[in-house]
């Protein structure tokens, strides 16, 4: 054990840290090319957190339980799966090199490539842990919540007792249906337990960002099926030429428009603002039935 440590950097202490992952495009893996039409997961991970010469990252992912998982040997394998075709390296990898703090203070967390470029090596451990709901055996979710069943799963991957932490952290932030993955670059200096503190502070990080991006995702689905919703009561009440209904359509049936808006308060008052339009056309679509119903039977 190495007789002089370095400070621990200040720690990310709250999500508005996270981030959302927005690395380029990793070559497909086998299980992506098998299943393309399943939409890829949402993903955040955490800020590096620097401590002696360790480096703690956490990520959490969206994470959809196939059919065909019913028990806790089911969900491992899964998750197993998930965490072995993360490319970690190819997605903080920049990020947690710049500044040459905690396991990549005098290179131990680089490696070199055959250029002779120096770059991130592979975490020493992916502890993680996962919770989800699954349909029971034999059940086919008809009769509601009874037919479903909350299963876990952990692994240290080498850190005696990380993928409890980990999951105590995600009963702790009530996370379901999230997949949390918390890598460690050791440089070889011994912390204690303080590892445990930095293990739960970066997946609770990790955790509520993707909690606020699942939260914006579902808010600007609602919000473009609302515009949606709308433009077709407007086409009822006055119906477009050809040309222009066709265009109003494509634009209403455009997503991604309200992808720049972050704020989920910003959000829900235009859900709120749409909902009000929705109400007064469906009114005017009322009235304009019962005028026309009354004319029908006043000419015949």
């Amino acid at each position: 054990m190495s007789g002089t440590k370095r400070a621990a950097s200040p720690p990310a202490s709250s999500s508005k840290h996270a981030r959302p992952d927005l690395s380029p495009p990793r070559p497909q893996s086998l299980h992506a090319w098998l299943h393309p039409e399943t939409p890829p997961p949402l993903m955040t991970h955490s800020p590096p957190l620097h401590e002696s010469t360790s480096t703690f990252l956490s990520f959490s992912i969206s994470f959809v339980a196939p059919s065909h998982i019913t028990t806790d040997a089911a969900l491992t394998k899964e998750a197993r799966r998930m965490v072995r075709e993360l490319n970690v390296v190819g997605h903080v990898g920049e990020e947690i090199v710049e500044g040459e703090h905690g396991a990549f203070t005098e290179g131990a967390g680089k490696i070199t490539n055959s250029k002779g470029k120096e770059r991130a090596r592979e975490p020493d451990h992916r502890m993680w842990a996962v919770r989800t709901l699954v349909l029971k055996d034999g059940r086919d979710g008809t009769k509601g919540e009874d037919d479903y069943q909350l299963l876990e799963a952990s692994y240290d991957d080498g850190e005696k007792f990380g993928g409890e932490r980990v999951l105590k952290i995600q009963r702790e932030e009530r996370a379901v249906d999230v997949l949390t993955i918390c890598c460690r670059w050791y440089g070889g200096d011994m912390i204690g337990p303080i590892r445990f503190q930095h293990i739960g502070l970066t997946a609770k990080t990790s955790i509520q960002a993707l909690s606020k991006l699942s939260t914006l995702r579902d808010l600007r689905l609602i919000l473009e099926g609302l515009d949606a919703d709308i433009e077709a009561l407007r086409a009822s009440i006055n119906p477009p030429t050809t040309s222009a209904g066709a265009s109003a359509r494509d634009k209403a049936a455009q997503g991604g428009k309200y992808d720049e808006i972050q704020d989920t308060v910003k959000l829900e008052r235009l859900i709120a603002a749409r909902e009000k339009t929705k109400t007064a056309l469906e009114a005017r679509v009322g009235w304009a039935t019962i005028d026309q119903a009354r004319t029908e039977g006043a000419t015949g």
